[in-house]
């Protein structure tokens, strides 16, 4: 049996990234939907596309492959299925990096991506930005004394407090496993103190979670102004340090920089 040329690499783009996409497992799959014997050559294929990606051994493997599973119309259907499953997969993974999954707010890290832009924005316009760092009162006791189950309900209902006492182009994200950033866009320090505190009333209006369990937050403010030289970086470092004070004056407040 003749072995295969290598086809022209610019039009095996497509199966390169498909049989990457598909990874060992899925590949394996599919092998034993078109025969038995193919299994090793698919899969081997598979890894060596993902470990050396432009290596010429890797064509005739590929060429002897594709045939056969193209050939079977059940391979086929299962090809799309894993391809289906492969999309999917992706675009979960995508919809996480950006968003929170237990309270639905910006994740920590699209929400430095957002600051990072604004930044630039802020600067440009030569307006101020602020933003708050939101920690929640107890939340570990919450957790220790009733289970964090109970935790992650007092989060989820935390995030909606927080939402009614921002605008509609304040950015809140999660930004630890008790806490909260908030992204101000255009706002100088006293407004950004004005949202806190309507951030700080709306939490404390959800009521407690248990007797003498009230839920409560501490807020740091920091702002930006537009002629300063700072970062993203040490506005939040500023808020971390509001917050440290306001924690130690005795919680349930809001402090700035």
């Amino acid at each position: 049996m003749s072995t295969p040329a290598a086809p022209n690499p610019g039009s095996a783009a497509p199966l390169r990234r498909l049989l990457l996409n598909l990874g060992p497992r899925r590949a394996a799959l599919l092998a034993m939907a078109v025969a038995a014997p193919l299994a090793a050559l698919i899969a081997a294929a598979v890894l060596a596309l993902a470990h050396v990606p432009t290596s010429a051994w890797t064509w005739p493997l590929l060429g002897a492959a594709l045939p056969a599973m193209l050939a079977a119309p059940s391979a086929v259907r299962l090809l799309v299925r894993l391809l289906q499953e492969v999309d999917d997969a992706h675009a979960e993974a995508e919809r996480l990096a950006l968003i929170d999954p237990l309270t639905g707010v910006c994740s920590r890290r699209q929400f430095f991506v957002f600051a990072e832009a604004e930044l630039l924005r802020s600067r440009r316009a030569q307006v101020p930005m602020s933003v708050l760092v939101i920690d929640i009162d107890a939340l570990r006791h919450i957790n220790d004394a009733r289970g964090h189950d109970a935790g992650d309900d007092v989060l989820q209902r935390v995030a909606q407090a927080c939402r009614s006492g921002l605008r509609d182009y304040d950015t809140l994200a999660r930004h630890g496993g008790d806490s909260f950033a908030v992204l101000l866009p255009q706002t100088g320090t006293d407004t950004a103190v004005t949202i806190g505190e309507r951030v700080r009333t709306a939490v404390a209006e959800l009521g407690p979670v248990a007797p003498a369990a009230p839920v409560t937050v501490t807020i740091g403010a920091a702002t930006l102004e537009s002629g300063d030289a700072g970062t993203v970086d040490t506005l939040m470092e500023s808020a971390e340090q509001a917050l440290a004070r306001a924690q130690q004056a005795g919680r349930n407040r809001v402090a700035t920089q």
